[in-house]
């Protein structure tokens, strides 16, 4: 109805405001239909005038957009200015109705319904929250108690075509990558706000197929009806992550024409509030627009919902979405809910169950009041449209509800699980549907009873204000579930669901009792009823103690029974496993359901999961398990503990170890409570009653072993006395080496009784269990135990009496207890040198010891021991006690005449030992007179304990400096101890294409330039040095800063000689030179990844790319050596770089044909001799002056070769501007068409300019090289040429510069990290891989990772280059090409055993029959050079098995 109202001075100024707005866009306005009066009120008619002409004024470009909002928004008449004046005069006249005609003053009132599933349709739009997730499937909370599925395949579109691949995943052998399901619990969780679109409704058509409601919240199906317009900022949408880039993500809005671009910082706060889960691309979250799209394709995004704070207007009904927060004004008030009327157009509503609890609603909330909330659903797609709203403040926030219990803040769904009670609910509300409650000291959450609920019988109605529900009446209620959308529990007041014991399997407590009826005997157990919807399963090895020969005879169906419950799981598998065992049911002892309960010294009973030789594994409640050492089943020791422990067996335990942080449990059967305790037994030893375990008696010795003396008890009884029970320290014995020849047949002894030992399996046994035959007793011949019982009783550093009862290759084994042995390695049986290196000759069985332990790891029962025959003999050997000088004995391991020994220290530590550390004087060879296996002495000099790294030496100075005289070649410990000036010896350490390093002390060398190797020129200069050579040098530069020492070979230089005189002469060299770098760092296995035919071009680019990169120019220092009589300028030197001009272009193609390869050599090798041709004359008389140069230019004009030694002529008469000269007519000379031949020129070009010339001049000359030439060629040779000049920071900052110009490349990157890892930077190298894969195409990632790995197998640390190989054979191990390069790689290091493990692992994979042929063959040829005639039979086996299984015919 329309109602005439009085003009006000707001209405004038709104009309004007409209009319301002309409005139400025009057040309681009559109018509609306006639109709009634604005709904809004004056003051809200005046406040959007305001702002849609303040926006007007402000962006006038905006005008059309800005007035079409308005007039939607407003729903006014825009035609003409007359129609205002119709529109009233219809208005009046609609008033002037007679008064017998007029409506009532009463007020309708409306009924508002809440959601069901009656009322949904498919295509409706809802606001959801997780409440389970699964592997498949979400869960979703729906609101009215509603409860939706979305599968899978309906989360996002990038989820769904990973979903499709694995599908579509067969057992193809060529497959590359193994695809697996996406993980949904690191994608979601549960209390996630999810928006969704109805998809599928599935009715209850018979008794089996239950209600489904199946959703999809697809950004582009639950946002396809959003107009971009509609898109501002503050609004709320749901979004798929479709890629990570370097400075965030891109997002997927489901809106046509539109994506949308989150910040990283903008998705921080979100993913630390998602325990620190970067987002991953098909994750769907919730953001917030923070910028307006206007006509751009793109708008910002931030995931905080904290940026929410007002709502935003929508152009049409069609853009309105769930979890939207908009104004609205109460319209309506009704017993069930509130309509509300939001942007004066659309009317919602909000049904009680979405208000907060109150009693009257129309006391709370008033007609004409403005409120915010959120919107819950929308039906848009039926006649009468409907959109459901909430004020509950969870919903407004976005938040799940919490309880805070015990200062933690838990799921409400967790603190009040299915079957938990609740007194003294109260009835609060009552709707025709069932009860709201309110639940004492608990705000936030409600509670709703079903009518259906309420009673065991049928209830049709319930009053409010009368009967045994109404309002103000308290109830006890059982918890039935919780929806976190509502933030509601479904409760019951059914008593006979009250009466019920178990409702869920959360309200049955592990290690409580249970009585339940059997339902049926299977193989597997027994199944037993424990109440309506509760059933538990009692193991077959859990039904008695004993083994069952007919259970069917004991269980019968129907009967009861009552059992312990082991384990009860309400999750995926929700299960209930419970015991029958007496043992377990009657134990009086502590039951653990946690590991947090456990403690060291706890006793408990425990039953065998699985019995090993090593040990069995001890199985408790709640699926806890524990591993008990085969010393700890028994104290006697077993040869098999298979044979007399079995499965299902009962044991009393004690926890005598537990590991905190790795949960790892150790427990001990032996003798449990009273273990190792000398206190009296209650039974007595078989045979007699006065005899008492603990007691002492007289016994005769019936015979005198090497480790043990057998007696016979006055019963009769045959006992045994160890070695460790006679002495209490080695000073009371006699004879050390037999200790017990003095003991004689028949002489008595006085001994202890310990217990009996059953012979036969040798199982010790408590003295309360002596019903077997053939029973020994354990006896002692001191009154209170000295000797360890048990490895976990041993300390480290801690001194033992010992005896030697085993001696092997290299250790001894030797006893500290009855039960406790451990073993002394070679180089710890004796502080003499002599004797320990024939330890096997001076020890003897039996023999008596000394020993210190140095380690013990009691769950792998193993102890390291070492004999103290001296008082400064060291008791503890680790990385944290060794000390800087200390000295230790040694067994050297590895002898390499290049680096040095590695001697071993103890099992898991060992030293090394440089070249210039073994002996104070230096020789050629020094390890020669060294042998592998031999014990050496020697002192520590360096220790890391935090890398685990021990420097070591033997000079004699160190390890004997009393006795031991000057050194003749002292030791050099840093840059400090070196001088300008000092000539030393040292040993050469590496030869590089820079010159040859040498090795003064551990982190000290220097480094020889080419020039300072010899007095004379030497071409093949690297013949004459090898590694582990011993040169004498002198010291000519020394920077103490930096580190770095310069040193020189030449004769003259070390020791005062005149170098041999030699005609000066320009040699021009006539073969051709090999520009390839002679370290092969470059030549590089090419792992690119050609998984695609469309990167084949690409991939092939880049190998060509790989190869040019790989020809670089070689070093040549040619030394010109001249003595002139004549006072002639000095030649300038015209070292490092390749002046003979030979280049290296020899791009070789792949070919498909041997005829076309074949092809490719002969036209390389007519090249070649043309080019010798070309230079005939060179050989036989080389150009004496300038004019024979001229001369032979003329015949080749194009040859680069011949142009890079003219001006390499010139530079020797010290002709810089000459040489210059000639570098721009050869380039003005030689056709366009030898790019290569033009290349090298600037190259030469630019190795004089940095040697002779300026920064300016060689930055023109660069930037000129650039143009001409192709950039990136042109950046990696100046960074080389950089790099053999020491400029070492600008190549550095050039090789920067070439990773962002290039960072496209692969080639580039690989170099620059090659660089690093030469020049040692480790750290920056490693930096480099992580920066090329955010720069690098995906296809180019597998070759760049692939390549890194390997330069640092090369000059890097092997470790990583493993761990780098791991990872990418992780995600591709179908790439028999990474798996060839992996082989290669640990093939150069050498380490046999890995190298083995490695190729057991990739023939164990499934590959094409040629691929396994080629893995076997190289495999068969590693083991041919390298193994013994076992091996190589190994690996023919290995293939053979395969083929068999290969051809084997499929069952």
């Amino acid at each position: 109805m329309v109602s005439k109202k009085r003009k006000t001075a707001s209405d004038v100024e709104a009309t004007t405001a409209v009319a301002s707005t309409s005139a400025a866009a009057a040309s681009e306005e559109v018509n609306f239909p006639r109709g009634g009066a604005s709904t809004l009120t004056p003051v809200e008619y005046r406040e959007i005038s305001n702002k849609v002409a303040s926006d007007l004024f402000t962006n006038v470009s905006n005008s059309r957009e800005i007035s079409q909002n308005l007039k939607i928004l407003l729903q006014t008449p825009s035609k003409t200015t007359e129609e205002p004046v119709q529109k009233k005069r219809k208005a009046e006249k609609k008033k002037k109705v007679p008064a017998a005609t007029q409506p009532k003053s009463e007020k309708k009132r409306v009924v508002i319904n809440e959601l069901s599933f009656k009322k949904l349709t498919v295509g409706t739009l809802l606001l959801g929250c997780i409440s389970h997730i699964n592997d498949l499937e979400l869960i979703v909370a729906l609101p009215h108690q509603l409860v939706g599925v979305i599968p899978i395949t309906e989360i996002s579109t990038p989820l769904t075509s990973i979903v499709e691949k694995v599908a579509a995943q067969g057992d193809d052998e060529e497959e590359d990558e193994n695809i697996t399901l996406p993980n949904l619990h690191t994608l979601f969780h549960v209390g996630q706000w999810v928006r969704c679109r109805l998809t599928l409704l599935q009715d209850r058509t018979n008794k089996v197929v239950k209600k489904r409601i199946e959703l999809s919240m697809k950004p582009e199906v639950v946002n396809s009806d959003l107009a971009k317009a509609d898109v501002v900022p503050g609004m709320v949408l749901g979004a798929c992550v479709e890629s990570v880039e370097d400075h965030g993500y891109i997002m997927s809005l489901g809106v046509k024409d539109l994506t949308a671009f989150c910040k990283t910082k903008d998705a921080a706060e979100y993913i630390e509030s998602n325990e620190g889960k970067p987002l991953v691309p098909g994750q769907i979250v919730d953001c917030v627009i923070s910028s307006k799209a206007g006509s751009k394709r793109s708008v910002d995004v931030v995931l905080s919902h904290n940026k929410i704070s007002h709502s935003v207007p929508f152009s049409r009904i069609t853009s309105v979405t769930p979890g939207q927060l908009v104004n609205g004004m109460i319209e309506d008030v009704a017993s069930t809910g509130l309509v509300v009327k939001f942007m004066g157009l659309y009317e919602a509503t909000i049904d009680a169950s979405h208000l907060p609890l109150t009693a009257n609603l129309e006391e709370a909330y008033r007609i004409g009041t403005k409120i915010n909330f959120r919107i819950m659903y929308c039906i848009l797609n039926t006649e009468q449209k409907t959109i459901g709203g909430s004020l509950l403040p969870h919903v407004l926030e976005l938040k799940t509800p919490e309880l805070t219990v015990e200062d933690k803040t838990k799921y409400v769904g967790d603190v009040f699980p299915i079957g938990s009670f609740l007194d003294d609910v109260e009835v609060v509300r009552i709707t025709h549907s069932g009860l709201n409650v309110s639940i004492p000291s608990l705000e936030g959450v409600t509670g709703f009873v079903h009518i259906s609920r309420l009673a065991d019988e049928h209830i049709k109605s319930v009053s409010a204000s009368s009967g045994k529900f109404k309002i103000g009446t308290t109830h006890r209620a059982r918890v039935l579930g919780y929806n976190p959308t509502d933030s509601v529990l479904q409760l019951t007041l059914q008593p006979s669901v009250l009466a019920e014991k178990y409702l869920s399997i959360s309200d049955v407590k592990v290690g409580s009792m249970v009585t339940g009826i059997i339902l049926k005997l299977m193989p597997s157990g027994l199944l037993v009823k424990l109440s309506k919807n509760i059933f538990g399963l009692v193991p077959t090895q859990h039904l008695a103690d004993v083994q069952l020969t007919h259970p069917e005879l004991k269980f019968k169906t129907g009967a009861k029974v009552k059992g312990r419950v082991l384990l009860a799981e309400d999750g995926d598998r929700r299960r209930i496993i419970l015991t029958l065992k007496n043992s377990l049911i009657k134990s009086d002892l502590p039951i653990i359901t946690s590991k947090d309960d456990i403690k060291v010294g706890t006793t408990t009973h425990g039953v065998i999961v699985s019995v090993k030789r090593a040990g069995c594994i001890i199985g408790f409640y709640n699926n806890i398990t524990a591993f008990a050492p085969a010393s700890e089943m028994t104290e006697a020791s077993i040869k098999d503990i298979t044979e007399a422990f079995r499965v299902g067996q009962t044991l009393k335990v004690t926890f005598i170890s537990v590991d905190e942080e790795k949960k790892n449990l150790v427990v001990s059967c032996i003798n449990s409570e009273n273990k190792f305790s000398n206190k009296k037994a209650s039974k007595t030893v078989p045979g007699t009653e006065d005899e008492m375990l603990g007691t002492h008696v007289v016994a005769k010795v019936k015979e005198a072993k090497r480790l043990q003396i057998n007696v016979t008890l006055p019963n009769g009884m045959e006992g045994r006395v160890h070695l460790t029970e006679m002495f209490k320290s080695i000073d009371e014995i006699k004879n050390r080496k037999h200790p017990l020849r003095h003991f004689r047949t028949n002489k008595e002894l006085e001994v202890k009784v310990l217990g009996v030992r059953d012979v036969k399996l040798h199982t010790f046994l408590p003295i309360s269990n002596t019903s077997r035959t053939k029973q020994t007793v354990e006896c002692s011949l001191l009154e209170e135990p000295v000797a360890p019982r048990a490895i976990s009783d041993v300390k480290v550093g801690q001194k033992y009496l010992g005896f030697v009862t085993e001696i092997a290759r290299n250790q001894l084994r030797v006893s500290i207890g009855s039960h406790v042995s451990g073993i002394v390695r070679k180089q710890h049986t004796s502080s003499d040198l002599e004797i320990a290196n024939n330890f096997n000759k001076n020890f003897a069985i039996g023999e008596a010891i000394e020993v210190a332990v140095l380690t013990s790891d009691p769950s792998k029962n193993t102890l390291d021991l070492i004999n103290v025959d001296k008082p400064n003999t060291p008791t503890s050997i680790t990385y944290e006690s060794v000390t800087i000088g200390q000295i230790l004995q040694g067994v050297v391991r590895k002898v390499d005449p290049v680096h040095g020994l590695l001697v071993q220290l103890t099992g898991q530590m060992a030293g090394k030992v440089i070249l210039t550390d073994i002996s104070d004087k230096y020789v050629e060879n020094p390890t020669e007179s060294i042998k592998e296996d031999t014990i050496i002495r020697c002192a520590v000099v360096a220790i890391d304990a935090s890398k685990k790294r021990v420097d070591l030496s033997l000079r004699e100075s160190r390890v004997s400096p009393d006795t031991a005289g000057l050194a003749e070649n002292r030791e050099i410990e840093s840059v400090d101890d070196v001088s300008q000036g000092d000539v030393l010896y040292g040993y050469v350490e590496n030869i590089s294409d820079s010159g040859v390093f040498i090795q003064y002390g551990r982190h000290v060398n220097a480094r020889v330039k080419i020039a300072n190797l010899s007095d004379s020129f030497v071409k093949e200069w690297k013949t004459i040095f090898h590694t582990g050579q011993l040169v004498k040098s002198k010291i000519v530069n020394v920077e103490k800063n930096m580190k770095r020492i310069e040193a020189t070979l030449k004769e003259s230089d070390v020791n005062g000689t005149s170098p041999v005189k030699k005609a000066k002469k320009v040699k021009v060299v006539k073969e051709d030179v090999d520009m390839e770098e002679a370290d092969d760092d470059t030549k590089m296995e090419d792992a690119s990844d050609a998984d695609s035919d469309e990167d084949e071009e690409e991939d092939e680019e880049e190998e060509d790319e790989e190869e040019e990169s790989e020809e670089e120019i070689e070093d040549e220092d040619e030394e010109m050596e001249e003595d002139s009589e004549d006072d002639e300028t000095p030649a300038l030197a015209v070292g490092g770089f390749d002046w003979t001009g030979q280049a290296a272009a020899k791009v070789e193609e792949e070919s498909d044909s041997e005829d076309e390869e074949e092809e490719e050599k002969t036209k390389k090798k007519s090249k070649k001799q043309i080019s010798e041709d070309k230079t005939a004359e060179l050989s036989t008389l080389a150009p004496q002056v300038s004019a024979d140069y001229e001369r032979i230019l003329i015949g080749s004009p194009n040859s680069s070769y011949l142009w890079i030694n003219y001006m390499a002529y010139q530079l020797q008469l010290s002709e810089v501007a000459k040489a210059r000269e000639i570098g721009e007519r050869a380039l003005k000379t030689i056709s366009f068409r030898e790019e290569q031949e033009k290349l090298n020129v600037w190259v030469a070009m630019l190795n004089l300019e940095n040697n002779f010339g300026t920064d300016e001049s060689l930055n023109e000359v660069f930037k000129r090289a650039i143009v001409f030439c192709e950039p990136k060629k042109i950046y990696l040779q100046l960074a080389k040429i950089y790099e053999r000049s020491e400029k070492f920071d600008k190549a550095e900052a050039l090789w920067t510069e070439a990773t962002k110009k290039f960072s496209q490349s692969s080639k580039v990157w690989t170099l620059f990290g090659l660089y690093c890892l030469q020049n040692k930077n480790f750290e920056k190298a490693r930096e480099l891989l992580q920066k090329s894969l955010k720069s690098l195409p995906k296809h180019k990632h597998i070759k760049t990772i692939t390549k890194f790995a390997q330069m640092e197998f090369k000059h890097g640390e092997p470790e990583r280059g493993r761990t780098i190989f791991e990872g990418v054979l992780g995600n591709y191990p179908k790439r028999v090409d990474l798996w060839n390069i992996y082989l290669d790689m640990e093939i150069k290091e050498g380490d046999k055993e890995l190298i083995r493990r490695l190729f057991e692992r990739v023939t164990s994979l499934k590959f094409s029959s040629k691929k396994m042929k080629s893995l076997f063959k190289k495999w068969l040829q590693y083991e041919s050079a390298n193994g013994s005639e076992a091996d190589i039979e190994h690996v023919k086996e290995k293939a053979l098995a395969y083929v068999e299984n290969k051809s084997a015919p499929a069952l």
